[in-house]
């Protein structure tokens, strides 16, 4: 990624508009490398391919006012509340060999260790701070432009 990132914030902690500002960075804004940084309130998002009612426990979330939304992207069900930060990337995907998930997380590694955190990046799609789990990714392309973003406890 270049070192020119424009910094964008969706200014609402609603599931949908944050969801929905995110899809419309990656088809729209067709040049340039672009970081969001953005919060939910109570909310399920689940996995492109996941079957929802398996995912949550709807007399729960009914009761609760949880929200529940479907990202486009894949990978597992995570709960988003005020606990998290979720970042999202947004750049040319350019060639194959640039798809890894290293691309992306060591960024926020880097920022961690800044912050004297022992992070690093796990094997698959996670970053662990003293080997426990704070944040999963994920990410897909879209006409040769690549979204990958992640959730990350504090």
């Amino acid at each position: 990624m270049d070192m020119r990132v424009t910094y964008l914030e969706t200014g609402s902690r609603d599931p949908f508009y944050n969801l929905a500002f995110e899809e419309y960075v990656l088809a729209h804004r067709i040049e340039g490398d672009y970081l969001i940084l953005w919060q939910n309130d109570n909310t399920v998002v689940i996995g492109r391919n996941q079957n929802a009612e398996e995912e949550i426990d709807r007399a729960f979330v009914e009761a609760h006012g949880v929200r529940v939304v479907r990202r486009t992207t894949g990978g597992g069900a995570v709960y988003h509340d005020l606990g998290n930060l979720n970042y999202s990337f947004i750049t040319d995907a350019g060639e194959a060999e640039n798809l890894t998930m290293g691309r992306f997380t060591k960024p926020v590694t880097s920022a961690l260790q800044g912050l004297g955190l022992r992070a690093e990046a796990s094997g698959r799609n996670d970053i662990l701070v003293e080997g426990r789990k704070v944040s999963g990714t994920a990410q897909r392309l879209l006409n040769g432009r690549i979204l990958h973003h992640g959730t990350l406890l504090f």
